[in-house]
């Protein structure tokens, strides 16, 4: 009698798989090839990325910048400076200078697959004085690589944009 029962169940899901309808992916989806983009990297799906907060005496700062697509080669990433930190003073970057400055992004031809990144490390001066919090805000201006102008912020949007390193005074 067991037996039976399970050869009837099987029967009458034989029975309405056969009279679905074959399904075709194409037919309910349109699949696009995402544009590659630069942007801060931020945890998980966070749409923002949250300011570093650093003592003077911390020594670096560290922002890694992404290209989540991966790329063929490799992607120079302008980038503007703005806030009342004073460079010289309150930090140095490397590869920056006055109120801009670029980082490149390798590219790693055996894993396009991958996230490609490159660390942009900000040195932390301390200046001795006690002179306040000051602010630092980085943001991500241009993206080029040999196939041509990468968007800026995630997707082409403004989010994962801008960061800001905040240097706090050492007491």
């Amino acid at each position: 009698m067991k037996i039976l029962k399970i050869i009837s169940v099987f029967t009458v899901i034989g029975l309405f798989a056969s009279c679905a309808e074959e399904y075709n992916l194409d037919d309910n989806f349109t699949v696009q090839e995402l544009p590659g983009y630069v942007a801060f990297n931020a945890p998980g799906l966070s749409a923002t990325v949250d300011d570093l907060a650093v003592t003077e005496d911390d020594g670096t700062a560290s922002l890694r910048i992404e290209c989540p697509t991966g790329t063929l080669s490799d992607i120079t990433v302008g980038y503007e400076i703005s806030g009342n930190a004073v460079e010289g003073v309150d930090y140095n970057i490397s590869g920056a200078s006055g109120n801009s400055g670029s980082i490149v992004i390798a590219a790693n031809p055996e894993d396009v697959v991958n996230f490609s990144y490159a660390d942009l490390t900000i040195d932390i001066l301390t200046d001795d004085e006690v002179d306040g919090e000051k602010t630092l805000t980085i943001t991500l201006v241009s993206a080029t690589n040999d196939e041509g102008t990468l968007a800026v912020g995630r997707g082409g949007t403004d989010f994962l944009k801008s960061t800001s390193v905040i240097i706090a005074d050492v007491n």
